[in-house]
């Protein structure tokens, strides 16, 4: 595979900025009534781990060539904003000024392939996402520059009570309408991989339903969701499907086998419920090569202070990116 740029994109806001909050509480609709999986605490909550998947990405995937942190006008404290391959980026550059402010990820991320100087090769990571093991540009992009998309089994049509679940489904049957075919499967939740002109001309032939999302400030049913792009490149042959279960550990010679032709060697990406007390032994047991410490609605300050020396002792090297 030929060299190409590849950058990495995280949205990041500190939830605990005086400032920020006061924005956001003017914005709550008067009756302060929103859904928690839209609005709560845990959507916004700063527990450093930008910090830690830094420095996880300078220790296992070196050749990302620039990184952009895109937020509502906040910088962390301890980034290093002097160093030539790391840029926060404000809303305001990104998105029309008539829809600002915005507190939901969903809408934001949109708007991510507007970033000046993006290359067309990149990743986009939540800041509680993390490289656990060495991975080369070949994890995320195939011989011919296509993203690899990651999606596992997942009963979507249960639950679709809950918001995310309810998006999803509704992305696939936007692809499959107008292209006769989608994947059922669902994201991963985890590091993805895209190319700029396939998120632009996905945006370009939804425009019309899109309208509706930018406008919204808050996370609802009937938002938009990014996998879209995903299903949209997968329908369109820009893509490649790479299914992803538990396990990606080597056992047998057929698997090994597999795994040097690069297929079907199991899953290498694994989202863990944050507050869950083993987080070590969960990643001793599945040695995932990405991993997701996914906050929720349950996590306690107790949890929190877990998961900091988790990844305090997991990534003790302080990083370029830091001051």
């Amino acid at each position: 595979m030929h060299a190409m740029d590849i950058d990495l994109v995280y949205l990041w806001v500190d939830g605990n900025d005086p400032v920020w909050l006061t924005k956001k509480n003017e914005f709550l609709p008067a009756d302060r009534q929103v859904d928690p999986q839209v609005a709560g605490e845990c959507r916004y909550v700063e527990n450093d781990e930008l910090r830690y998947s830094l420095r996880s990405v300078e220790k296992y995937a070196p050749w990302i060539r620039r990184i952009y942190v895109v937020t509502d006008d906040q910088t962390p404290a301890w980034l290093d904003t002097s160093n030539p391959r790391v840029r926060v980026v404000s809303h305001r550059e990104i998105m029309p000024a008539e829809i600002l402010p915005v507190f939901s990820s969903t809408v934001i991320e949109w708007f991510l392939p507007y970033i000046p100087d993006l290359a067309e090769h990149f990743l986009y990571a939540n800041d509680d996402m993390f490289f656990s093991r060495p991975v080369d540009p070949g994890f995320f992009f195939d011989r011919q520059g296509r993203p690899i998309v990651r999606l596992k089994v997942q009963s979507l049509k249960k639950h679709d009570d809950d918001i995310y679940c309810h998006m999803i489904l509704r992305m696939q049957n936007l692809v499959r309408e107008r292209y006769g075919r989608c994947s059922s499967l669902a994201p991963h939740h985890n590091v993805d991989a895209y190319r700029r002109s396939d998120f632009l001309e996905c945006c370009e032939t939804f425009q019309a339903e899109l309208e509706h999302t930018k406008h919204a400030r808050f996370r609802s049913r009937d938002d938009w969701q990014r996998a879209l792009v995903l299903y949209y490149a997968l329908a369109r042959g820009r893509a490649s499907l790479r299914k992803v279960t538990r396990f990606n550990k080597l056992r047998s010679p057929l698997r090994l086998l597999r795994a040097a032709f690069g297929s079907g060697c199991g899953s290498d990406s694994r989202c863990i419920p944050a507050y869950l007390p083993n987080l070590e032994s969960i990643m001793k047991k599945y040695s995932p090569s990405l991993f997701c410490l996914n906050d929720d609605a349950r996590m306690t300050e107790e949890d929190r202070t877990r998961v900091r020396a988790f990844l305090k002792t997991r990534f003790p090297e302080k990083s370029s990116f830091e001051k």
